[in-house]
């Protein structure tokens, strides 16, 4: 009787571990396909939201920065 729940016991233990080696695969593997260049680089920035938030304004800042210099060009382009 003992034996027999010991071995269902270590049963689901391996069963559960390897559930949770399938979900970890398929998590890395959704992350790896992100269609970018660099997997290594998705994966950390799927990791850090807080970076990926800096990352959107540094952004928002360099297209206007672009546009005001795009701006600035145009406007001496016309008075010359």
């Amino acid at each position: 009787m003992e034996n027999s729940r010991a071995a269902i016991a270590a049963l689901i233990f391996v069963i559960a571990i390897v559930g949770i080696n399938f979900m970890m695969y398929g998590i890395v593997r959704g992350v790896m396909r992100g269609g970018k260049k660099d997997p290594m680089l998705n994966m950390l920035k799927a990791m850090n939201p807080a970076q990926q938030k800096k990352d959107a304004e540094m952004e928002e800042l360099h297209r206007t920065l672009q546009e005001l210099k795009k701006d600035k060009d145009n406007a001496t382009g016309d008075s010359e």
